[in-house]
């Protein structure tokens, strides 16, 4: 594509986008999901779009640029949280399993699991406690459990800025060495949606010849500035999730009990866990799913990712995006064959501040996925058959934190009497 020279992607775009595709190029079949389609999951299928809370936004794994022996997992559900409804938006679902599965066999069987649960919340004023267990396998039985421990989310206010939001609460565990953080916080997804779904909607109205144009139309308009969204973010040693290899592979769930009664406004949950959102690599779902097969995907496991289950469909609408026989087997090969499963190398050093940016490691460098990373061009160009396909939105709205929880801080509502700009990029 031409773009005009005022818009011209920066240097370092150019410089990541071909170091993302020559490592690609030079591990062939044996390159991992760590590099490709991790766009955002915000509202990926017709079932989340009706249930808010086990809505998976984005997965986020890192080392921690501050000391590389520990591991950090963010997950953000419930997107499009606005500061206007904090009192009644920012309550994590009594009733989800938040997991995070991990794979350390190099195969797509998750070996172990850690799991998130929260008491009933109230909004308002008032805060959550979590349970935060890490478990040897991921069924999870009482023999299984490494390690357990408990605390509180961050409380979520409504007052006005200039006034700061409130401070994040983090809760340590001397016995395991594991951190959480749990609460509202910015949204760190950073992607015009308007651009891409129209680029995906124009494959589906003209199989094999897609506008490119409309991906990049609107240079550079972030979906996601302004709004927050729910964050759940662990620490943990690296050697307690290892099990002695160097690549870790991490599935986001959100996980119902089968039997949900309601009985005068209770809500009790019984039976076996279901998952109703599961994220690896995000934009598999939003941009590589046909509808009729969204839910079906999303409550499916890796497991049937490797045995094919999906292949025929991620064929099919890659064909339709004008990915050539070439790349299509490329992301194959890193979000179906051994599993839909994000993983990163741990002895890929992380440095640097906002969790993380050193040149070398993170998106493209087998380093993971670190908030800071631009990795929806690197993604479209990859499915552009190489050439070079941007949004033109290089860069979170606001910065991250240097340390964990590393998440910035969630927009708070506006002074009184003020109509300022609210960032929000519609």
């Amino acid at each position: 594509m031409n773009y005009p020279a005022s818009t011209k992607p920066k240097r370092r775009l150019r410089r990541l986008t071909s170091q993302f595709l020559s490592s690609l190029l030079l591990t062939g079949a044996a390159f991992t999901p760590a590099a490709v389609l991790r766009a955002s999951d915000h509202i990926d299928s017709p079932l989340v779009a009706q249930d808010r809370g086990s809505d998976i936004a984005d997965l986020w794994a890192f080392l921690d640029p501050n000391d590389n022996t520990q591991l950090i997992l963010a997950l953000s559900t419930q997107g499009f949280v606005v500061s206007g409804e904090h009192f009644g938006m920012v309550i994590f679902d009594h009733n989800i399993r938040y997991r995070f599965e991990i794979e350390n066999t190099g195969d797509a069987k998750p070996d172990a699991a850690i799991d998130v649960l929260y008491s009933p919340g109230l909004g308002r004023l008032t805060t959550q406690t979590a349970t935060v267990s890490l478990f040897s396998n991921p069924k999870a039985r009482p023999g299984d459990l490494v390690a357990s421990f408990s605390g509180g989310t961050t409380l979520s206010n409504q007052e006005p800025q200039p006034a700061p939001a409130p401070a994040p609460v983090i809760t340590t565990d001397a016995a395991s060495g594991m951190k959480f953080f749990a609460g509202a916080a910015d949204d760190g997804f950073f992607f015009d949606d308007t651009g891409g779904n129209r680029f995906v909607a124009s494959s589906i109205a003209n199989p094999g010849m897609p506008n490119k144009a409309l991906f990049g139309e609107r240079l550079g308009r972030d979906t996601y500035a302004g709004f927050n969204t729910m964050m759940t973010v662990v620490s943990i040693p690296v050697s307690l999730v290892s099990g002695g290899s160097k690549v870790i592979g991490i599935t986001a769930l959100t996980q119902r009990q089968r039997i949900q009664v309601n009985t005068k406004g209770k809500v009790k949950a019984s039976g076996l866990y279901s998952t109703v959102d599961r994220q690896g690599n995000p934009l598999v779902v939003n941009g590589l799913i046909s509808p009729p097969l969204k839910n079906r995907y999303n409550g499916g496991t890796t497991l049937e990712d490797a045995a094919g289950k999906f292949e025929a469909d991620l064929r099919m609408n890659l064909t339709n995006l004008g990915t050539q026989p070439a790349f299509i087997e490329m992301i194959l090969t890193a979000v179906q064959k051994n599993g839909d499963i994000l993983r990163l190398d741990v002895t890929v050093p992380n440095s640097g501040p906002q969790g993380g940016t050193n040149p070398t490691g993170g998106f493209g460098m087998m380093g993971g996925r670190r908030l800071v990373d631009d990795v929806v061009d690197a993604t479209f160009t990859l499915i552009n058959n190489g050439e070079l396909l941007t949004d033109f939105v290089n860069a979170n709205e606001v910065p991250f934190r240097n340390e964990f929880p590393f998440v910035a801080d969630p927009t708070q509502p506006f002074p009184p009497g003020q109509n300022p700009d609210d960032r929000t990029r519609q």
